[in-house]
C-alpha cells in the first residue's frame, strides 16, 4: 500500500486536481439543472437520463476536446495557445495556499491567505492578455470591460480579506480557521457581504457577467477560442470560483471545524463549500445583467464603503473587545 504524504494528498485529491475537476463538472451540471428548475425547464436530460443528465457536462467536454483546434492567422499563434494555459494555472493556483483540513494544504506559507488573494487578483492580467492576443473587436471590448470591472472590485475584495486577517491576527491558512470559535460571517458580517459580492464580480457571475455578455459582445475575451483552449479559458472561471470559495469557507465559515482530523475535516470543508457556492449558481436565474456603469458605481461607492467599514469593525473588535 502506497502512503501519500499530506502535501501530495492535498495536491492530487483535495483541494487539488481531482476535487477541482469534480467541482468543474458538478458545478456546471448543478447550475444548469437549478436554473432550469427555477425557470420551469428540465435542463440537461438526455445524456444519462436515469441520473438526471449528470454526465452531460462530461459529454460536452469530450465533444470540445475532439473539436478542431483553430489557430487564427492574424495572431501570434504561440501566445494565442499559451495564454489560456497560463490563465487556467493562475486561476487554480490560489487553492494551493488554502488549507482544506488539518495538515491538508498543497503549499504551506504563514501568509498563505494574503498570497492566495494576490494571485487571485493577478488573474485579470492574464485574461486581458489573452483577449489582446486575439486582435478581434469583440475580445477587445471584453478586455476593456474586464479592466474596468477589476478596478471596481479588487480594492473591496482585498479590504474584506484584510478585515478578517486583522480580526484573527494572522494570515496563516490554518490559523484563520483555528481562531474561529464563532464563524467569521458572524464575527464580521460586513466583511462577508463585501467579500461575497466582490467574489461574484471577480468570477463574472450574474449579475456581473459583463466582459463575456453574449447578446452584446458575442463571448468577450473567449470569442475566438475553441476545443481544449476554450475549456481552459472559459472553464477556468469555475476553477477560479472554486479557489475563491475555498478561501471564503476558510475565512467566514470556520473551514473544517468542528472536525479535528484530516478525513472528516475534508468532508466538512466540502459540505461548507457546496453551501457557499449554491447562491453563486442560483443568481443566474434571478438577476438580470448589470450595465458596466451600474457595476462600476456599485464597486466604487457602496461596496468600497462597506469594505472600509468592515476593516474598521475588525480594528474596533481587536482594540476594544479583546479579540
Amino acid at each position: 500500500m502506497i502512503l501519500l504524504s499530506p502535501e501530495l494528498l492535498a495536491a492530487v485529491v483535495f483541494p487539488g486536481v481531482l476535487a477541482m475537476l469534480g467541482f468543474l463538472v458538478v458545478a456546471i451540471w448543478a447550475e444548469r439543472k437549478l436554473v432550469a428548475r427555477i425557470q420551469w425547464r428540465y435542463g440537461p436530460l438526455y445524456v444519462s437520463k436515469p441520473i438526471g443528465g449528470f454526465l452531460q457536462p462530461i459529454a460536452d467536454l469530450v465533444k470540445l476536446v475532439f473539436s478542431e483546434l483553430v489557430l487564427p492567422r492574424h495572431t501570434n499563434r504561440f501566445l494565442f495557445a499559451a495564454t489560456p494555459v497560463i490563465l487556467f494555472i493562475a486561476e487554480a493556483l490560489p487553492a494551493a495556499f488554502i488549507a482544506a483540513a488539518p495538515g491538508l494544504v498543497i503549499l504551506y506559507n504563514p501568509y498563505g491567505v494574503v498570497i492566495a488573494a494576490v494571485v487571485m487578483l493577478l488573474v485579470a492580467v492574464f485574461l486581458v492578455a489573452m483577449a489582446w492576443t486575439e486582435a478581434d473587436r469583440w475580445t477587445y471590448i471584453g478586455a476593456v470591460r474586464e479592466i474596468l470591472l477589476t478596478a471596481a472590485y479588487e480594492v473591496p475584495l482585498l479590504l474584506s480579506i484584510l478585515a478578517m486577517v486583522v480580526l484573527y491576527g494572522t494570515a496563516d491558512p490554518f490559523g484563520v480557521v483555528e481562531k474561529q470559535w464563532v464563524w467569521g460571517v458572524l464575527l464580521n458580517p460586513l466583511a462577508f457581504v463585501a467579500f461575497y459580492i466582490s467574489l461574484m464580480m471577480s468570477t463574472t457571475r450574474f449579475p456581473f457577467e459583463i466582459p463575456e455578455a453574449e447578446p452584446e459582445v458575442v463571448l468577450g475575451p473567449y470569442t475566438e477560442y475553441g476545443s481544449t483552449l476554450f475549456i481552459l479559458s472559459f472553464g477556468g472561471t469555475y476553477v477560479k470560483m472554486y479557489a475563491a470559495s475555498l478561501l471564503g469557507v476558510a475565512l467566514f465559515l470556520g473551514g473544517w471545524l468542528p472536525a479535528g482530523d484530516t478525513v472528516s475535516g475534508a468532508a466538512v470543508t466540502a459540505a461548507k463549500l457546496a453551501l457557499f457556492v449554491l447562491p453563486l449558481l442560483l443568481v443566474r436565474a434571478i438577476y438580470p445583467r448589470y450595465r458596466i456603469d451600474q457595476a462600476l458605481r456599485l464597486g466604487w461607492t457602496k461596496l468600497l464603503a462597506l469594505s472600509v467599514a468592515a476593516v474598521a469593525w475588525s480594528l474596533a473588535a481587536r482594540l476594544w473587545l479583546g479579540f
